[in-house]
């Protein structure tokens, strides 16, 4: 490809050459290559080309425009030997290497901030969103023909700008930066009067700025505008925050109320009075999950280190913090939420936390560690303390610890979940239409919270129609995102876990499309000892996207095969059919 080529779809279509970006004037030409640029590096078939040129029926000389739309759009690009646009069955390739395409960089720019932000770095996080959002020269598309693949990628496009600004935004915030981003925040609040995170961010700007007043007023308008268009209440996260500006919480005037390792690097907090430390809202947690509630108490409550693991996506961290409510008045001084994704080791976090447990009555909720080492460096656990952890293997290296898994859910218990979400009268309606829905969603609350989150924004679709939108497993990870919340994000959590063997045999049982694999079909596949496969096969287990079930199998869940076969290792990105993705750095919340 002549490295001069670059090209840009964040906007009108464009391309790069030697004298600077150029548009392209023919709408075919121009729908040709946006579908190629959406799909870069794949081949397109030439029937989803003519889907993309023409609307009704494509003619009976389809083939040969195509080839002739090819042909001038290559002298164009000054691509005559095709080396850019690839002729190779059943249809054509676009040539893209890293950094030519806008989406590309804009991707990774965001990537990088949401990095920077979750490692404290918040005046980093700021440059980094703003220039990624700099990327954006209007509507994506804005030139193209509006088909089925358009519109998916303009929707995820502008989803991912406004998560980008309130990601932004939450980092000003954070370097009390509230007076400036007041006037924004108005403006994307009237816009966009559904986001709830825009809504915290005003609330928690106008309460800094010393409009007390303001800041109940924003939520008394957004709670009126839901109840009476959707007739839902705002969520717990944002009542908890009303009532917290009502009471005049003193920690809404620092960076964040949030606990979190590096907090604990200097003295312990002085935690007294009726201001408890902070837990995430309660999710909805689940009728069938009362038996694992109550190991798991019983585990805590007799000196165990209580530890929660199973599949991603599974309700891990939902049961943690349940079950930490549940107990957290044995705690007078307080439960504590660390998002330990990032890692919690090393010798000198370890002693803080030992100063921090000792002399106090503490319930500590760890959630998502990645290895037993930083918690067998902790000791200990104090009389009169507690830890719940949340984590994907299990820790089984560790003693006194209890060991509580999350499995997946039955129809019932999916249903159960669903009407809390969606009303019973919706939900019993199609009770076929939730069965499939729960087996294409593998059982994972994560999944089926996120098709309930769509369905509940769009309360005249079916349950049935929603379904359909899942039936083609290679768009099924691209339907299942509202808002924050993405299954593609958390299963791209586990697999950069993951080394490039259990990568590679991830794929190979995702290609070959098999829901449960032995060690001997995984030796085979890999061409590799029983021993060796075994190890393989459990570290899948470990980072949460494979399930060993009682007979020896290892089960993998549909939407980790899916991802699976989109997922390219080494460049941190994940190519979804039409799409380039990178993996974001934010967490996503709780189920």
């Amino acid at each position: 490809m002549p490295h001069r080529l670059r090209f840009r779809v964040i906007g009108p279509v464009e391309f790069h050459s030697r004298t600077g970006w150029h548009g392209i004037r023919s709408g075919k030409q121009r729908a040709l290559l946006a579908a190629l640029i959406l799909k870069a590096n794949r081949v397109v078939p030439t029937e989803q080309l003519f889907e993309e040129l023409w609307e009704e029926t494509p003619p009976a000389s389809a083939n040969t425009l195509l080839a002739g739309y090819v042909w001038r759009l290559r002298r164009m690009l000054g691509d005559r030997d095709g080396e850019t646009i690839v002729t190779r069955a059943p249809g054509y390739q676009l040539q893209a290497p890293p950094g030519s395409l806008d989406i590309d960089q804009y991707e990774t720019k965001v990537a990088a901030a949401h990095a920077d932000l979750a490692a404290g770095q918040a005046e980093a996080a700021v440059a980094g969103f703003t220039d990624a959002l700099a990327l954006w020269r209007g509507t994506p598309l804005a030139d193209v023909r509006p088909t089925p693949l358009v519109l998916a990628e303009m929707t995820r496009l502008e989803e991912s700008r406004i998560a980008a600004l309130e990601a932004r935004i939450g980092a000003e915030l954070e370097l009390g930066r509230h007076g400036s981003v007041l006037p924004e925040l108005k403006l994307l609040v009237s816009q966009h009067p559904l986001r709830e995170r825009l809504h915290a961010h005003l609330m928690l700007a106008l309460y800094r700025d010393g409009q007390q007043a303001l800041a109940l007023v924003a939520y008394r308008d957004l709670r009126q505008f839901l109840v009476n268009e959707l007739g839902i209440e705002p969520s717990t996260a944002l009542r908890e925050l009303q009532q917290r500006i009502l009471r005049k919480d003193p920690a809404l005037l620092g960076t964040h109320a949030r606990s979190t390792i590096s907090a604990q690097r200097a003295a312990p907090p002085p935690w007294s009075g009726p201001q408890r430390p902070w837990l995430p809202p309660e999710p909805l947690i689940l009728a069938s999950r009362s038996h694992e509630a109550s190991q798991l108490i019983e585990a805590v409550r007799t000196g165990h280190l209580g530890v929660v693991h199973g599949l991603v996506g599974v309700g891990k961290t939902a049961l943690a913090i349940h079950v930490a409510r549940q107990i957290a008045d044995d705690y007078p001084d307080g439960p504590v939420f660390i998002d330990a994704s990032n890692g919690i080791g090393g010798e000198t976090i370890a002693a803080d936390w030992r100063a921090l447990l000792t002399g106090r009555r503490i319930l500590v909720v760890l959630d998502d560690v990645g290895n037993a080492a930083p918690i067998r460096a902790l000791g200990r656990i104090p009389t009169g303390c507690a830890v719940i952890v949340t984590c994907r293997s299990g820790l089984t290296t560790l003693d006194n610890a209890a060991r509580v898994h999350v499995g997946t859910l039955t129809s019932d218990a999916a249903r159960h979940m669903l009407r809390a979400h969606l009303g019973t009268a919706r939900v019993d309606a199609e009770r076929e239409a939730v069965e499939v829905l729960t087996h294409r969603c593998d059982g994972l609350p994560a999944a089926l919270r996120i098709a309930a989150a769509r369905l509940a924004a769009n309360p005249t679709w079916t349950i049935a129609s929603f379904v359909d939108r899942l039936a083609d497993p290679g768009s099924r990870l691209d339907v299942l995102v509202c808002d924050d919340l993405s299954m593609r994000d958390r299963l791209a959590a586990g697999a950069r876990l993951l080394p490039n063997s259990s990568l590679r045999a991830l794929r190979l049982i995702s290609d070959a499309d098999l829901p449960v694999v032995t060690v001997e079909v995984l030796a085979t596949l890999l061409n590799t000892p029983a021993a060796r496969a075994e190890a393989i096969a459990e570290r899948l287990v470990g980072t949460g996207l494979a399930e060993m079930l009682s007979t020896g199998q290892c089960r993998i869940p549909g939407l980790v095969r899916a991802f699976a076969r989109e997922y390219e290792p080494g460049r941190g990105t994940r190519r979804s059919g039409s799409r380039l993705f990178h993996t974001p750095g934010h967490r996503p919340p709780p189920f």
